[in-house]
């Protein structure tokens, strides 16, 4: 899917082509379908710059039309792994690089650095098989009860607006879970929460939530919250009326207010069947882009 941003790009790129001499191929673990509206992937979760673009043009024998083609070549490093159902088409350099531009905020890979309330780092967990990394953060909870991991950090969100997305990746063990909640402290007594509502299905889910809603949330403290000087982030969860657990991907913000046009998705697809990128060894990955030339 060429999505109205990429013909805009392209348009530009046919009046001067340095707009388009260097590109990356972004993979995800999104499942919703391709969109000539889509701005973003749903859940993006690695970048690599494209080393290869060749053009494809094929005529078929047996109707004799002629589709054209461009095919673009990157490799994924040794050190990503994920299981890829989403992919899609970038310029490399972005007018939206900026400070506060998309980012991660943890793939929960890291469980040294969490901690529960009792001081432990979480549970890893490997089946099911995690959508990124090689493990999941395990959360439990009782019935009616809260659990959650913390995480000491310096985080400067005050240049994020009301219309970009904080987006969270997470399996959904069962159907007892109230919801997944995300806190930002910038004191121990200062802290803005957001919640993802529970789904009636189970599975894995990429959820997200417009940061109007951080910033303006209702389940706040009474303090003031310095979005300059986050010093901590809180994930957990809430049981409903019964025992509940929920395994943890990926937490990032997109950026979407300052999107510019001349820089966005290019191209999205989405895969019927995801590609399995494993820990320890290189992929090759070509992106087939049709032009749709009659």
């Amino acid at each position: 899917m060429i999505t109205k941003f990429g013909k805009r790009f392209i348009t530009s790129y046919m009046a001067n082509g340095d707009l388009f001499k260097e590109k990356d191929i972004a993979i995800g673990i999104g499942t919703t379908a391709e969109s000539a509206n889509d701005t973003d992937l749903e859940f993006e979760f690695y970048r690599s710059g494209v080393f290869l673009g060749s053009s494809d043009i094929q005529t078929s024998t047996s109707t004799g039309l002629t589709t054209y083609s461009v095919v673009y070549k990157t490799t994924l490093p040794t050190d990503v792994e994920g299981v890829i159902s989403e992919i899609g088409l970038y310029p490399a350099v972005s007018a939206q690089d900026t400070d506060y531009s998309s980012q991660y905020i943890s793939a929960f890979d890291e469980p040294v650095l969490w901690y529960d309330s009792n001081g432990e780092p979480p549970v890893l967990i490997t089946s099911p098989q995690p959508k990124i990394s090689s493990a999941s953060f395990s959360l439990s909870a009782d019935a009616g009860e809260y659990n959650s991991y913390k995480l000491n950090t310096e985080f400067d969100i005050s240049g994020y607006g009301s219309e970009d997305y904080l987006n969270i990746a997470f399996n959904q063990i069962d159907l007892n879970l109230d919801y997944v909640f995300v806190k930002f402290y910038s004191s121990p007594s200062a802290y803005k929460e957001v919640r993802f509502l529970a789904s009636n299905t189970t599975g894995n889910k990429t959820v997200k939530t417009l940061f109007s809603n951080v910033l303006n949330s209702e389940y706040s403290s009474v303090e003031p919250t310095d979005f300059s000087a986050i010093t901590l982030i809180e994930v957990g969860i809430k049981a409903d009326t019964g025992n509940t657990e929920v395994l943890l991907d990926a937490l990032r913000i997109n950026d979407n207010d300052n999107y510019n046009t001349q820089y966005g998705l290019i191209s999205r697809s989405v895969l019927s069947t995801p590609i399995i990128k494993r820990l320890g060894v290189e992929m090759d990955i070509e992106y087939k882009l049709n032009l749709g030339f009659l």
